[in-house]
Formats: structure tokens, sequence, C-alpha cells
């Protein structure tokens, strides 16, 4: 199951929130294994901590980034510490 925050959304400046969290928590428990996307950066990270996350999809952050290796890199750290 994908759970993707809207381009729109992200452009108007909303950020990962509660009803997400809950949403992607309730997928979940159903038994779904969650990939999530949708302008995720390391900084959101921490809020999904305590949810199998089965994928991150992080193009942009990592595409975007002034060096995408390294930005893939602290990705995988950051989901090493939490999830590890």
């Amino acid at each position: 199951m994908v759970y993707h925050r809207s381009r729109d959304a992200q452009a108007a400046g909303v950020a990962w929130g509660e009803a997400d969290i809950s949403a992607i928590k309730r997928l979940s428990d159903m038994g779904f294994k969650v990939t999530v996307t949708g302008g995720l950066a390391l900084e959101d990270l921490p809020l999904f901590k305590g949810i199998p996350i089965h994928v991150f999809i992080a193009g942009r952050s990592i595409r975007d980034a002034a060096s995408p290796v390294e930005a893939a890199r602290q990705f995988k750290r950051s989901i090493a510490q939490l999830w590890g």
C-alpha cells in the first residue's frame, strides 16, 4: 500500500500531520506493508517511528540535495537508528 502526500499539499506548506500518521498506522495495523512518499524529508522520519514502514521514497530530497550520495547515506543512517 502506498501512502502519498500530494504535491498540492506540499506546495501549500502542509506538513506531515497527525491525520497522516494515524492513517498510516491504521493501514499497518490492518496488515498492509506501507510505503510512504510525497515530499519526505530527513527530519520527517522520526514522525513515523513505531510504525513498521515497508519503504520510504525520498526522491526529490535525495535528487535535489547538494550531494545526493550523502543525502541517501543520511536517510539510511536515520532509518537504521529509528528502526534498526
